[in-house]
């Protein structure tokens, strides 16, 4: 499973405001924990509006001193992705290009440019998804777009528009089968989800998330924009992946457990 570190997002309060002041430290320390927690790449978010430019470039020059994991550049403004692209030592995920005309206009160029990789986020210009078949038809939208535009399918991944499981609850239904769809209508392209958005609005939010982060790895998940620094998460992503049969004689399950990173959190005791 590929895993896209989410933690270095200035959407977050207390990353948004080690961004505003320059701290390099709290960055660098966030990129390093992730890495060492086993993401496979690094998300940077700049957040503001109107600095999301400047902010990203900083974000990208911090977070590639103290890690040589890829990056993961995460904005809707087309020309702050152009500006940050060329400053990505590795080849790096945008994300995300969506099904609405302007932005996909504006980002295509830009991919072809720099071969990125990238995330088709299954919104439209009609708005968020609400089933499974908008998602499915977004989907096949984005794909025959970016295939024709070149893109090869291992560089598409496709995310089905994760939404709070607080606000109904067929959200979570309807991504696990739009993900199964995904996997099953194009084959060599991949799926991924924002996973921590389905559990806004809920108690015990962790464990939200890794019960879902299971059931979508059944559906054939292959990529996730997460919390790499989830003990728990990262264990049960390793026995998942053992049992469903995507890691050969348990190599990488058994390299976790010597690594002490299958050891249980601490038990919450009655």
């Amino acid at each position: 499973m590929f895993i896209i570190g989410e933690l270095i997002n200035a959407t977050r309060k207390k990353v948004g405001a080690a961004v505003q002041i320059r701290d390099a430290e709290f960055i660098r320390d966030l990129a390093q924990r992730q890495a060492a927690a086993g993401a496979d790449a690094i998300d940077v978010n700049g957040g503001v509006p109107g600095h999301e430019a400047e902010s990203l470039e900083w974000l990208i020059g911090v977070v590639q001193e103290a890690t040589e994991l890829p990056l993961s550049i995460d904005s809707s403004d087309a020309e702050a992705v152009r500006l940050a692209l060329p400053l990505c030592k590795q080849r790096a995920v945008v994300n995300s290009i969506t099904d609405e005309p302007a932005r996909l206009e504006a980002l295509i160029p830009v991919l072809k440019e720099h071969r990125a990789r990238v995330i088709a986020l299954c919104m439209s210009a009609a708005g968020t998804p609400t089933g499974v078949q908008d998602r499915a038809d977004t989907a096949s939208r984005l794909v025959d777009r970016l295939t024709h535009e070149g893109l090869d399918p291992d560089d598409i991944i496709v995310d089905p528009c994760v939404i709070p499981i607080s606000t109904g609850s067929e959200h979570g239904a309807a991504v696990l089968d739009a993900v199964g769809l995904v996997k099953q209508r194009f084959p060599g392209v991949h799926a991924s989800v924002g996973l921590s958005n389905v559990s806004y609005g809920v108690p015990a939010r962790k464990l939200m998330n890794q019960t879902f982060l299971m059931l979508l790895l059944a559906r054939g998940l292959d990529t996730a924009i997460l919390d790499p620094c989830d003990r728990q998460l990262m264990a049960n992503v390793a026995a998942a992946e053992a049992l469903l049969g995507r890691d050969e004689f348990c190599a990488q399950y058994l390299r976790a457990f010597r690594a002490g990173k299958l050891e249980p959190v601490a038990e919450v005791r009655a």
